[in-house]
């Protein structure tokens, strides 16, 4: 009875130890309890990896607006932060020195433009001195820091123009009526007056030594009012003309020379 007991004891262990390999088993291999009633489910997704925001590059980081400056003699405007720059706040010093003569407040009035350490000068003034004194000045104004370019011009000198020379007009013999290219040969004087209203213009008649006295005066007079009307039909002031006396003169060969009104600008 006793070896029964021990035989039964012994197989009873190795069933067990059996039966706990085949559950172990079957669990390592998902065979185990309760995998056929999940065998249909869905496989659990994985959850997806949390991947942080790219930090932006500077290229896409905002860039704030350039500064930049733009003073006349009457206004002064910036761009972008104007803080790190003190002499802005002294604007209206820099306005001062584009104004420093009459001749910068016309419409050739000076400018300065630029940024953070270039500075640009523009616009016209009477003479060079004026011009380096401004450069000069805007220099100091802006401190070493700052490359001033001085484009600033010298308005150009009136040329001196001289007058034309004085203008013969030939009549015939014995007439008063004006040779046929008058108009051409007055053109250049009346370009002048009309350019120069401060000149005149003066009317000299001259004869030939034939004839009577009385007679020749009268031709000549006849001839510097028949001048005297042309003038005054191109446009120019019976004010600016002056009217001499008649003179005589030896034409010798060439009396053409003697029979002449001649126009000169005074």
């Amino acid at each position: 009875m006793h070896n029964n007991q021990s035989s039964y004891s012994r197989w009873s262990w190795i069933v067990a130890l059996i039966l706990a390999l085949l559950l172990l088993w079957a669990m390592l291999t998902g065979r185990g309890p309760g995998s056929s009633c999940c065998s249909s489910a869905t496989a659990p997704v994985a959850a997806e990896a949390i991947v942080p925001a790219a930090a932006p590059t500077p290229d896409s980081a905002p860039i704030g607006e350039a500064f930049g400056f733009s003073a006349s003699c009457n206004a002064f405007t910036n761009t972008g932060d104007a803080g790190a720059y003190a002499w802005v706040a002294k604007s209206d010093a820099l306005k001062s020195i584009l104004c420093t003569s009459d001749s910068l407040k016309t419409s050739d009035g000076l400018k300065a433009e630029g940024d953070s350490n270039h500075v640009t000068l523009t616009g016209m003034v009477a003479d060079d001195a004026t011009k380096t004194k401004v450069g000069d000045d805007a220099q100091a104004y802006f401190g070493p820091d700052y490359t001033v370019d001085n484009q600033i011009t010298i308005k150009a000198e009136p040329v001196a123009m001289e007058a034309p020379p004085a203008a013969k007009l030939y009549f015939d013999t014995g007439k008063t009526a004006l040779p046929a290219d008058n108009a051409t040969t007055l053109e250049p004087i009346v370009s002048w007056l009309k350019a120069h209203p401060e000149s005149k213009v003066v009317v000299s008649g001259y004869h030939d030594p034939r004839g009577s006295l009385a007679r020749n005066q009268q031709l000549v007079e006849g001839r510097a009012k028949s001048t005297y009307d042309a003038l005054l039909a191109a446009g120019i002031d019976a004010a600016k003309i002056e009217m001499r006396k008649p003179q005589s003169v030896d034409g010798g060969a060439d009396l053409n020379e003697a029979r002449r009104v001649e126009v000169s600008v005074e």
